[in-house]
């Protein structure tokens, strides 16, 4: 088996016989590609989403204005869905490898709790952006034409972060095993809906009222409301490995849940270092001015195409590794795992020369602004080449996952992410003069190591080796 490149793996007692190549990819391709379909889909409505607003104006906001509120106030947001990620890091790493074990009372039980702790901590997420939005998009770099939107649209979306903790949990689950089918049709359908939204509720048609800013906020509030609804239906199929019941124990396990954070604290403190880190980027970008945040928002949107892609192949391989190793065949998870870092590259390659090819045509859906879009324009051409390192080490980081190997992970985008890319973003932003096009490199440099890192922890098997 010509995937299987490491001497120490070779040495590895194997419990079955190693599917072929073609076995491999069809596996893979059959979790990934629902899930990366559902993330494509997700970046391109978000994508329309930023266009709708990109093109707001009124006697009172610019287009660029709209732009930069609504790019000033994401970092937030993700810092306050942070900790729902990290859960659904770990338990995504629990319940694949309970399904390898076809243990399913145990993946129920901890999939109720993780809704019951996911919902208190989104309330809890909920008082601390409505009640702290203004001084923390003031730090975030607003100014004072985008202060008072940035604010509004915070306060909004943030109002159903509990929801939207429980809906990642159920993802988590649905994704650990195998079901990306649920939640690409679950995004697919909420995202319309959000699209639907924004263009009544933006511009003021089909005899809406014109909500500007607000409109987007509440279309999105719609969407998301829209995916939790879905979610939460799909775990209530008797015949899902995960399904729940109203009658079953809704309690709070102390024991399940200790279980459940000791699992997840690597990526709850990863995410909470990442959030911070991420934060501070933008801010490096923000300071630079309201035209400067627009133009990198365009570049964001476009880039993030090839991001949602790799993160579908990273959620299958996560899946597919925590299975093989619950299955007790450590030779069939490495396969599964170097399979996917090969389609990754390719993937990224793919992508990276349609965005290079297209970067003087996309831009110009984003703003009426000729100096906006043909800045943005001639960035891509650089920040493009950002994909490539990104993807492998996202699905890399993906593998080391599902084995459970978080705190590896945790700490490699601690450093990473938090002190690396920063520092070097702001050197060659501000002292060198390069802009934005400084803190793309700083991501570039961020990349790049963490693909060594990881792949290095791949290669030495030490991820095989750790019980869930």
């Amino acid at each position: 088996m010509k995937l299987l490149t490491s001497k120490k793996l070779l040495a590895l007692p194997i419990n079955h016989s190693i599917p072929r190549w073609q076995t491999l990819l069809k596996n893979i391709l059959k979790v990934s590609l629902p899930a990366a379909m559902e993330l494509l889909f997700i970046t391109l409505i978000g994508m329309a989403d930023t266009i709708m607003v990109g093109n707001y104006s009124n006697a009172s906001i610019t287009s660029e204005a709209s732009l930069a509120s609504v790019a000033l106030s994401q970092q937030p947001i993700f810092i306050t869905i942070a900790i729902a990620s990290a859960l659904g890091v770990g338990l995504t790493s629990i319940i694949s490898r309970r399904k390898g074990e076809n243990r399913s009372d145990e993946a129920r039980l901890y999939l109720r709790q993780s809704i019951m702790v996911g919902f208190l901590i989104g309330l809890g997420m909920t008082l601390f952006a409505v009640f702290f939005a203004r001084p923390i998009l003031q730090f975030a770099g607003a100014k004072d034409d985008t202060i008072d939107n940035a604010v509004l649209y915070f306060r909004i979306v943030s109002s159903i972060i509990s929801l939207n903790y429980v809906r990642y949990t159920i993802s988590s689950a649905q994704r650990a095993i195998g079901k990306t089918n649920i939640t690409l049709i679950m995004n697919i359908v909420a995202n319309l809906v959000n699209i639907f939204f924004n263009y009544v509720l933006i511009y003021g048609n089909l005899s809406f009222p014109e909500l500007g800013i607000g409109g987007a906020a509440i279309a999105t509030v719609i969407g998301n409301s829209v995916a939790f609804i879905i979610a939460f239906i799909s775990i209530f199929n008797k015949k899902s490995f995960i399904y729940i019941r109203f009658r079953d124990r809704w309690r709070l396990d102390p024991a399940t849940i200790q279980y459940m954070f000791k699992v997840s604290t690597p990526a709850i403190i990863e995410q909470i270092f990442m959030r911070i880190g991420f934060f501070i980027i933008s801010k490096i970008v923000n300071d630079l001015g309201t035209e400067q945040t627009a133009i990198n928002a365009i570049i964001i949107s476009v880039v993030s195409t090839s991001f949602s892609v790799t993160d579908g192949f990273a959620i299958g391989a996560s899946s597919l590794v925590g299975r093989s190793l619950g299955e007790k065949d450590p030779a069939k998870a490495f396969a599964y795992g170097r399979m996917s870092q090969i389609l990754s590259v390719g993937l990224a390659g793919g992508l990276m020369i349609v965005v290079i090819s297209t970067r003087n045509i996309l831009p110009t859906f984003f703003s009426t602004n000729e100096s906006i879009y043909g800045e943005a324009s001639r960035l891509l051409t650089y920040t493009s080449l950002v994909m490539l390192p990104q993807s492998i080490q996202w699905v890399t980081t993906g593998i080391l996952r599902g084995a459970g190997d978080i705190k590896y992970t945790a700490r490699n985008s601690i450093i990473s992410v938090t002190l690396v890319r920063p520092f070097f973003a702001y050197i060659l932003c501000y002292p060198l003069g390069l802009g934005i096009l400084g803190s793309w490199i700083g991501m570039f440099i961020d990349q790049s190591l963490r693909t060594v890192l990881n792949n290095t922890r791949f290669i030495h098997l030490k991820w095989m080796k750790i019980q869930i």
